[in-house]
């Protein structure tokens, strides 16, 4: 056992000899292997540790810039509700004001011309009535002139025929005085 110990080591004594020559130390080599092995496992878990924990703290600012961008978008998106309500409000406002004021302004118009209207009936009926009564003022006087034309020529009818009822009386009585001379002159 001790031999094959012996053994081995004069094996790697005689590796190392010839390394050796060559400049190369297979322990050191071996061994700066491993601690370079070592050192980028440790340089790439440090490495990998600070990527972590900067990406977290980038996460968290990340997840805070995003908390603050989204109130601040909320904030904004509701002070852009309330302008623009505000604005709508504003404008139906003004419209209604606008279409109340043109609403009066018509109402206006139209009382004026139906004041105009009447106005003007009444004064045609006013007119119209004074007219009538000028009408009837002269058919009146019409009716009394042939009223006293009729009653003008009744009068003369009758005195004309009185005259000569009268004429033929004295006539008849003439006649019949001749004929009773006549008669008794027999």
């Amino acid at each position: 056992m001790k031999n094959n110990r012996l053994m081995k080591n004069l094996g790697k004594a005689a590796v190392a000899a010839a390394l050796l020559t060559t400049s190369v130390s297979p322990v050191l080599a071996a061994t700066e292997n491993k601690t370079e092995v070592k050192s980028n496992k440790t340089a790439a878990e440090s490495s990998s540790k600070k990527t972590s924990s900067s990406e977290s703290s980038k996460a968290s600012s990340s997840s805070e810039a995003s908390k603050s961008s989204s109130s601040a978008a909320s904030s904004s998106s509701k002070k852009a509700a309330e302008k623009s309500t505000k604005k709508a409000a504003k404008k139906s406002t003004k419209k209604a004001a606008k279409d109340t004021k043109k609403a009066a302004k018509t109402t206006k118009k139209s009382t004026k011309k139906a004041a105009k209207d009447t106005k003007k009936a009444a004064k045609t009926t006013k007119k119209s009535t004074k007219k009538a009564a000028k009408d009837t003022k002269k058919a009146a006087k019409t009716t009394k002139k042939s009223t006293k034309k009729a009653a003008k020529n009744t009068k003369k009818a009758a005195k004309t025929a009185k005259k000569s009822t009268k004429k033929a009386a004295k006539k008849a009585s003439a006649k019949s005085t001749s004929a009773s001379s006549t008669s008794s002159a027999k």
